[in-house]
């Protein structure tokens, strides 16, 4: 298979792309992840991609619980190793068991004892299912979390899918 990724030195970037690699690596991420090697090949769309990643990983109202539960959905859903490689750490770090993780990876439901969490589950596993999520299930998710939430988690779903049809076409590795 032909390699289609490679990740940069910041010495090998332009004055534009050495800026907004500074800029990834000194926000909240720490650090300038392999996905923003290669959005850096077009600069004005890494930092919007960068902007919007920092909301929907960081700002949203979602608890890092359950927003690290509907990442790993997404990167399961499109098999994108690289996110799920990194989302399973974060996942743990924001307390989800290897039951659960492994559960995911699995494709079986895990066993939930947060309704919350069950809710994210079942409106993510549906998007990606039937790519809609049904009315009973989106009325339940307004209700609970409300509207500006809900469409946070969407936001959520499209951003990581995003990402993982990025990680496919380009053939990205795990990360270390």
């Amino acid at each position: 298979m032909q390699e289609r990724f490679t990740p940069f030195a910041r010495a090998d970037l332009d004055e534009r792309q050495q800026k907004i690699f500074d800029d990834i690596a000194s926000g909240p991420r720490g650090t300038v992840p392999w996905i923003f090697h290669l959005y850096l090949n077009s600069p004005e769309l890494a930092s919007r991609v960068q902007q919007l990643g920092a909301f929907c990983r960081y700002g949203t109202s979602l608890p890092p619980r359950l927003s690290e539960l509907a990442i790993l959905i997404a990167a399961h859903h499109w098999e994108a190793e690289y996110e799920w490689s990194i989302h399973t750490c974060e996942a743990r770090k924001a307390g989800w068991s290897d039951d659960v993780i492994d559960a995911i990876e699995a494709g079986r439901r895990p066993a939930f004892r947060d309704p919350d969490a069950e809710l994210v589950y079942d409106f993510s596993t549906e998007f990606f299912r039937l790519n809609d999520v049904p009315d009973a299930l989106f009325a339940s998710a307004v209700e609970r979390f409300g509207r500006a939430t809900t469409v946070e988690l969407a936001g959520v779903l499209g951003y990581y899918s995003m990402l993982a049809i990025a990680i496919r076409i380009f053939r990205l590795p795990p990360e270390g």
